[in-house]
Formats: C-alpha cells, structure tokens, sequence
C-alpha cells in the first residue's frame, strides 16, 4: 500500500518536495521489503490486523 502511494505522489505534485517526499519510503520498501513483510506478519501475528488493514 505504501509503494502505490508514493508511486502516486511522485511525478504528480507541482512542488518538488513531494517527490522528495516519496523517494525515501520507495527506497526502503525496494531495499528491504523481505524484512519489512517479515515484520509486519510477526506483528499480525501477535496483535492481529491493524485498523489500516481492516479497513482496506
């Protein structure tokens, strides 16, 4: 959901920060995504789905 978002911010702003905005998010999701899945299923895990994903 992240990676859409700021697929959808970059290229689509008149204000240049808000491609700056998005390269930071889209970095770490291409660097690390196995990790950030991994954690995010271990918080499901113990938490269960959070509000964001009961509502998408």
């Amino acid at each position: 959901m992240l990676w859409e978002i700021s697929k959808q911010i970059e290229g689509h702003t008149i204000c240049a920060l808000g491609d700056g905005a998005a390269w930071p998010v889209q970095g770490l999701i291409r660097h690390f995504r196995p990790e950030l899945e991994r954690r995010m299923q271990e918080y499901a895990a113990a938490n269960g789905p959070s509000k964001a994903e009961r509502l998408y």
